[in-house]
């Protein structure tokens, strides 16, 4: 037999050995919905096999390689780079898998036997002034904000933070013309959003600690990790009433699985 096989055979025996065998999970973290956090705890239980997919290095990757960049509006190009990674690190069976990566159908029906799909939501208006507050004040140019509220809500980005959900768990189109504020949007994502194993709520924490155990066998312990630059930042109802209108896509994804995954909201 070949010397290179067997030393290739030995060290993947030895991996078995060093690594313990645990559920595999795909944490689909999306922006300002606690999962900064979630995704430090699941991480101290994968030491040996996981990935973190960190959203300005793969930027950075993507824009050499393939010239996308995200200051030209191909964001969604960006997200679509991303999921190849994902697809990558399931091949290799990495044991935990993070990231700011979207649903992919193709990807799940490869895969979902293999992978234990979790994400975490919280309430769009509130996720929607975080992540403003959170860019805007930030010292990174990655994702930066430099507009007022005021002025960023009528901005095509503003616009689109409304249905970051709708994008994130509908999945990336191709079609130029695609609608994420349409009914056909909303309904691919209700659809995609059931078939996950966990949906936890950045609100009932608790709750998602325990679906976890009862998936895993892991017990978490999430404490807050990351902090943002402006706390209780005071906006006027006008604004507010301007916010809500904009989150309108996501409000509604939002309370279907508030009705689905739980029963009662604290």
């Amino acid at each position: 037999m070949d010397v290179a096989l067997i030393k290739w055979k030995i060290k993947q025996n030895l991996e078995k050995l060093l690594i313990p065998d645990k559920t595999k999970v795909f944490f689909i973290h999306i922006p300002k919905s606690g999962g900064t956090s979630i995704d430090k705890a699941i991480r101290k239980h994968y030491r040996h096999s996981y990935s973190r997919i960190e959203a300005s290095p793969s930027h950075e990757t993507a824009k050499m390689l393939y010239g996308i960049d995200i200051q030209k509006g191909e964001t969604n190009k960006l997200l679509q780079f991303r999921e190849q990674l994902v697809i990558y690190e399931m091949f290799r069976e990495t044991q935990y898998i993070s990231g700011h990566v979207t649903y992919d159908q193709e990807t799940w029906e490869k895969f979902h036997h293999q992978y234990l799909y979790v994400t975490c939501l919280r309430h769009p208006v509130k996720r929607y002034i975080s992540n403003y507050f959170y860019n805007a004040f930030k010292e990174s140019e990655h994702f930066k904000i430099k507009e007022d509220l005021a002025t960023f809500l009528d901005t095509p980005r503003g616009k689109e933070g409304g249905y970051e959900y709708i994008r994130y768990m509908g999945g990336i189109s191709n079609q130029i013309d695609y609608e994420y504020t349409s009914q056909a949007a909303i309904a691919r994502a209700k659809e995609n959003l059931a078939k996950l194993a966990i949906v936890g709520f950045l609100e009932d924490l608790n709750s998602f600690i325990l679906n976890f155990k009862q998936y895993t066998g892991t017990q978490l312990r999430i404490t807050h990790r990351r902090k943002n630059p402006v706390k209780n930042p005071d906006i006027d109802e006008a604004t507010m009433k301007k916010i809500t209108k904009i989150c309108a896509p996501d409000l509604e994804l939002y309370e279907y699985a508030k009705n689905k995954f739980t029963k009662v909201l604290k």
